[in-house]
């Protein structure tokens, strides 16, 4: 029993860690693949649940207003410090 516990903590935690980062593109590119995978076993339950967020967050990035962190520009606050990956290559 004590075993059972411990695997679903370090299961919670980590998917608490993927959902926090991963970037927002690759996890709605996950979500959508796990929906077709539910949709294809007959769970329609489960795929409802996993499209329903991905369809709200789709209305709110079309029109640019950040909502979603990561489909405009504005999604990124301007006093946070950013580093460009061109920065990041080493000079000779």
């Amino acid at each position: 029993m004590q075993e059972a516990i411990v695997a679903l903590i370090v299961l919670v935690a980590f998917c608490a860690v993927i959902n926090r980062y991963t970037p927002p593109p690759l996890r709605r590119w996950c979500r959508s693949l796990l929906a077709k995978s539910a949709r294809y076993a007959g769970w329609r339950w489960l795929e409802n649940r996993l499209n329903l967020p991905a369809q709200a967050a789709a209305s709110s990035c079309a029109d640019g207003c950040g909502a979603c962190k990561g489909c405009s520009p504005e999604a990124i606050p301007s006093n946070q410090f950013f580093i460009s990956p061109n920065e990041l290559k080493l000079k000779k």
